[in-house]
């Protein structure tokens, strides 16, 4: 009896699956790169990241949790037809995903002084530090934002940027 206790006692460790299709790998490890720069040592071993046609149009993806820790497999679905109407796009969407299930991180609808997001975590928005996608005048590429937004994805506490004050 005390064996079926020792066995049933130890339990195994977790079969987590890392499968991400090769046209997004490029943004995984951007985001592992991008934690390294700011100090942060992050692996990736427990993730799926998946197309999927089945997801309200309302979506451009899901993440199956919101946790830093490791105790459950980690699904990114992507919604296809594409939401994204460049790579720095994309990057925003799987950054802010990545978020929810890496980093723990919860939808934020905060607003710095002129409105804009306070973090690439602010729900439906993946256009925060895109560039142009139409040319609609010189206001219209956002790519100097992209510095303040990464910083805060892995700090919150970053301070406003002179741009949104």
């Amino acid at each position: 009896m005390a064996w079926v206790i020792f066995i049933l006692g130890c339990g195994r460790e977790n079969d987590f699956i890392y499968d991400v299709p090769a046209e997004f790998e490029l943004y995984i490890d951007r985001f592992i790169e991008e934690a390294k720069a700011r100090g942060r040592d992050i692996t990736i071993d427990n993730l799926i990241l998946k197309k999927d046609s089945s997801l309200p149009l309302l979506y451009c993806a899901v993440s199956n949790t919101i946790s830093q820790k490791n105790d459950v497999q980690k699904i990114i679905s992507i919604n296809v037809p594409y939401c994204w109407q460049n790579d720095v796009q994309l990057e925003a969407m799987i950054f802010h995903e990545l978020g929810h299930c890496i980093l723990g991180r919860v939808h934020d609808n905060s607003a710095m002084p002129k409105g804009d997001p306070k973090t690439i975590m602010y729900p439906d928005n993946i256009t925060v530090y895109s560039p142009c996608v139409y040319f609609t005048g010189s206001g219209c590429d956002l790519s100097y934002r992209r510095p303040y937004y990464v910083d805060e994805l892995f700090n919150p506490l970053t301070p406003v940027p002179d741009w949104a004050k």
